[in-house]
């Protein structure tokens, strides 16, 4: 790692006041930290690796310095001998405030082939670990498994169905099927076999012993009940009266509560007809014409519930799992058993060229009948659909053993954004930088990959648009490079004013604005967050004390527990 790299990686952990997923810090002092297999499995897991830091607190990400250097990295050397596969990472030494040394560990990702990387004198799954978040957990059997089945190409979707017949095979709709595919490609020699002979082309039927049997993709696709073999491979669409935020939770009131069952055509039909039902309409008028607009795209809705059928996990240990629908107040939320496969990210998701199949037949047979678009442009679709619509990208989350998409229903062009953003008007702004500040304000934090996929571009266009709108000194930057995360210039965020704030200054904006983005902090976050010496945030945070706009959270105002929220005025008592 070069200086500049880590003089911007610690600047950008100390700007966001935690650790980030690729990035775990120890407190080396003491000596070598115990249990640094965990953290070594966790980031060789991990896609692109991670960063290992010694000699930093872990809360303020303060040097702490590192004593006996060549024995930690002695140390270190001996636990990743120990692993399996071995890992090899480089070692950099920096030196940072008051002399202190730092150690960086660049931990590269252990190959796809020989995950889950582990500890082995632990063995499986006890010396396996997942980073989830900043924290390091250990993987459950489940995950285990699905890392050791994608070493190779899984072949769930042609597994047989010993338990049905011949006969659970609609015999019509394959017909169908295969005529479609001469009238399609008249030239195709191939499609003159019989049906017989094409049904094991395609995989619909398998070899099973002696005889055949329908493979799960065929059943999934041409079955009379695929259910009576897999009764939880389904949709379910719930429609909850709160937020996103609120959840699911025991006593959240459920509106509409569907399971949808059959062949994955006729779920995804029931499935689309359930949210249409429940999505909420809005009419433009436009001069004598009106149009009714759709609270989500159905286009999008459409590839998301395609990609969680086509994509989940079909395992023995996820075939318990559903694919679940959530609708709230304020957006959807698609997820799906099994996390992303081969070389897909979150990051490269949508990516053209980065693509890869769990279930490389059954994804052929969505492809033939037209409901999956190939070469992996499904999520590019999905996001300009959004963006045409005026609505934020999707949020994506990999969770390993779940795959997780998240649709906001609030517009990014309201007409109280729209007030906001005339502010700007004699800005050289272009559009998609309009939309940036318009996602800003509603969501405080923009990365370079969100701004690609609100405005369909490419990474160097929107590199080069947000640093246009730093330039302008509309929005900061904290971190750089891998690590950029962008917010608004603190002039422009919209703060609701407690009372008695006439003597509001800059100083109380700064750290004001940072407690209101954390909800509860305490004084040392403030000087993190804030770049404050402890004293001066000390006086700030007395100041807003002393106006009303915070308050602590301990009665005892010296409570090594004290923390501070923002004023809220208390409810009248009925």
């Amino acid at each position: 790692m070069l200086k500049v790299d880590f003089a911007e990686l610690l600047k950008s952990l100390r700007e966001r006041g935690s650790e980030l997923d690729d990035i775990e810090v120890k407190d080396a002092a003491g000596g070598t930290p115990t249990r640094l297999w965990q953290s070594l499995s966790a980031l060789a897991n991990r896609p692109g690796g991670g960063t290992l830091i010694l000699g930093l607190s872990p809360d303020l990400f303060q040097p702490t310095g590192v004593k006996q250097l060549d024995a930690l990295q002695r140390d270190i050397g001996n636990v990743c001998a120990e692993m399996e596969p071995p890992l090899r990472p480089a070692f950099d030494t920096f030196q940072v405030e008051r002399g202190k040394r730092v150690l960086v560990v660049s931990v590269p990702e252990c190959p796809r082939q020989q995950k889950p990387c582990l500890y082995r004198p632990k063995g499986l799954p006890t010396g396996a670990f997942i980073r989830v978040g900043d924290s390091d957990r250990g993987m459950t059997d489940y995950e285990v498994q699905s890392y050791l089945a994608a070493r190779g190409q899984p072949e769930e979707d042609i597994q047989p169905s010993p338990r049905v017949g011949l006969d659970s095979i609609d015999d019509e709709r394959v017909e169908k099927f295969f005529s479609t595919l001469r009238e399609r490609r008249p030239h195709a020699k191939h499609l003159s076999q019989s049906a017989e002979a094409l049904s094991h082309t395609y995989k619909i039927l398998v070899a099973n012993g002696s005889g055949a049997a329908p493979s799960l993709a065929g059943l999934l696709m041409f079955g009379m009940y695929p259910q009576a073999e897999m009764p939880n491979v389904c949709i379910t669409v719930v429609r909850y009266s709160g937020t996103i935020k609120e959840g699911s939770r025991d006593g959240a009131q459920i509106i509409d509560n569907q399971k949808i069952e059959g062949t994955i055509p006729e779920m995804l039909e029931g499935a689309l007809e359930v949210i249409r039902r429940n999505m909420q309409r809005r009419t433009l008028k436009t001069g004598l014409m009106s149009e009714e607009i759709m609270e989500y795209p159905e286009l999008a809705i459409r590839e998301i519930l395609v990609n969680a059928v086509g994509h989940r996990d079909y395992g023995p240990g996820a075939l318990g799992s559903q694919v679940q629908v959530k609708m709230f107040s304020d957006g959807l939320v698609v997820q799906s058993p099994g996390g992303l496969f081969g070389p897909v990210t979150e990051e490269t998701l949508g990516e053209a060229g980065v693509q890869a199949s769990r279930n490389v037949h059954l994804m052929r047979l969505l492809e033939e009948i037209g409901l999956a678009e190939s070469r992996g442009s499904g999520i590019r679709t999905v996001s300009a659909q959004l963006a045409k619509a005026h609505l934020p990208p999707p949020e994506f989350e990999d969770g390993r053993t779940y795959f997780r998409a998240t649709f906001s229903n609030e517009s990014l062009l309201d007409d109280t954004t729209v007030v906001w953003l005339n502010q700007f008007a004699s800005f050289p702004l272009n559009d998609g930088q309009r939309l940036a500040l318009a996602l800003l304000r509603k969501h405080q934090t923009i990365r370079n990959l969100d701004y690609t996929r609100l405005n369909q571009c490419d990474s160097r266009t929107a590199t080069a648009d947000l640093a246009g709108l730093r330039e302008l000194g509309l929005i900061n930057q904290l971190g750089s490079r891998r690590w950029a995360v962008y917010e608004l210039s603190p002039a422009f965020i919209e703060i609701t004013l407690p009372p008695r704030m006439a003597e509001w200054k800059a100083r109380h904006r700064l750290a004001f604005g940072f407690i209101q983005k954390h909800g509860t902090v305490n004084i040392k976050q403030i000087v993190a967050g804030c770049n404050l010496s402890l004293p001066y945030a000390r006086l700030i945070v007395r100041e807003l004390l002393k106006m009303e706009a915070i308050v602590g959270t301990e009665k005892n105002r010296n409570s090594p527990k004290q923390s501070y929220r923002v004023w809220k005025p208390e409810k009248p008592k009925a």
